[in-house]
């Protein structure tokens, strides 16, 4: 590889790791290039990317970010899954990697701000299991809505009530004419 296609390649990892939120590292050694493209389509459905590291490069393109702590962990075959959402890629990954065996969690990074949190393979796993961001929200919308909707059938009651009442009176008085 030319130096200046290095020197792109650098760049765009800066890029990358500048930008991102959440950064997965995993060993895809031995998946087959059908199973590759399968991971990286769910990792597509749930709004993340992946992107196979040059090792030597990605730890020059590493320094300054907040993804810093990962350089140790640059060894082998590896690849970044990146996102700004932490759970759904978290999930796509761990639920490929039950399904295949060759694909292995090496570890993970959450950004907070300019400082991030290093997450071992089995913290990346805990993260996979929380509800993702739409399910929170809905969650959210549901419990803001509930006292709102209690209300109205309360109020709604009131009226229904009364026609009832007024129902009954009506067929009792018919079967008392009849």
């Amino acid at each position: 590889m030319k130096r200046a296609n290095k020197e792109e390649l650098q760049g765009v990892m800066a890029g990358i790791f500048q930008g991102a939120q959440m950064g997965i590292l995993v060993d895809y050694r031995g998946l087959k290039v059908g199973e590759v493209t399968e991971l990286r389509r769910r990792l597509h459905e749930a709004h993340a990317n992946m992107r196979v590291l040059k090792n030597r490069i990605a730890r020059r393109a590493l320094a300054g970010s907040p993804f810093e702590p990962l350089a140790p962990s640059l060894t082998d075959t590896r690849a970044l899954v990146y996102s700004a959402d932490p759970v759904g890629p978290a999930k796509a990954v761990v639920r490929f990697g039950t399904e295949n065996e060759r694909l292995k969690l090496v570890c993970g990074f959450l950004r907070a701000g300019a400082q991030g949190t290093l997450m071992t393979a089995d913290q990346v796993k805990a993260l996979s299991r929380l509800p993702s961001r739409q399910e929170l929200l809905a969650t959210l919308l549901a419990v803001m809505h509930a006292p709102a909707q209690k209300l109205v059938r309360t109020l709604h009651e009131v009226p229904a009530k009364f026609v009832r009442t007024l129902a009954a009176v009506k067929e009792a008085k018919e079967q008392a004419a009849a």
